[in-house]
């Protein structure tokens, strides 16, 4: 259980990193499974990531076997779930906790660069995004929706109006490669994209699983204080 624990909080850490903008929670353009290829992750043996959208809620799963997992954003709620399957339990962040998630860093900037690149079989507009440690190069799908994090509302407000304008007609990273030294270091990649149909159950927490929420936290303190 303490390895799998471990493996959820470098997820959170890694998908706070990949959605650093803060993007607003709203309904997506597109319905189905984008699979994300995330060093990080298959270093821990955690494989690809398959990154669900449905409506304004999103699921993202992790690991297999004894280490499955998925984690599940509600909107609707300010809420972020993570679902443990071989323990049958689940974890919960209250989102409107100020203790949760830092605001969005108003230092970072974003410029769109004249390049596009295909991802996935998809066009993605590239876009360099700098904050005060780190440089990193993105690549967007228009059209696709916003790639969501939940954050506190009343953080929306100091949205940049650069970044306002970049979400609109929709902000979905297929390619996120940190170039703060000079050198490309892939963070994330998506590998495949499926538009399809998927059921309501998938962004819901399963009947009968037990709250853990209060030793996430504990994890989540302690890799924080290290």
């Amino acid at each position: 259980m303490k390895t799998l624990l471990h493996k959820t909080a470098l997820l959170i850490l890694i998908t706070m990193l990949i959605s650093g903008l803060g993007i607003q929670a709203i309904a997506q353009d597109f319905e189905g499974v984008i699979y994300y290829e995330i060093p990080e992750m298959s270093q821990q043996g955690m494989g690809e990531m398959p990154y669900m959208v449905k409506d304004s809620k999103v699921r993202m799963e992790f690991g297999n076997g004894a280490q499955a997992g998925a984690m599940i954003f509600m909107p609707d709620q300010n809420k972020m779930t993570f679902i443990l399957e071989p323990m049958k339990g689940y974890m919960t962040m209250d989102m409107d906790d100020p203790e949760a998630m830092d605001d969005a860093d108003d230092n970072t900037s974003m410029v769109k660069k004249d390049q596009t690149k295909t991802i996935a079989g998809r066009s993605c507009e590239v876009w360099e995004v700098t904050d005060t440690q780190n440089t990193y190069q993105l690549c967007v799908a228009r059209g696709m929706g916003n790639f969501m994090m939940p954050q506190n509302p009343m953080a929306q407000t100091n949205t940049p109006k650069w970044a306002r304008e970049a979400m609109t007609g929709g902000f979905m990273p297929l390619e996120v490669i940190d170039i703060t030294s000079g050198n490309q270091e892939l963070k994330m990649r998506a590998s495949k994209i499926e538009e399809k149909s998927l059921s309501a159950s998938l962004f819901e927490i399963p009947q009968g699983y037990n709250d853990m929420s209060s030793m996430m936290k504990q994890m989540m303190n302690r890799n924080q204080n290290r």
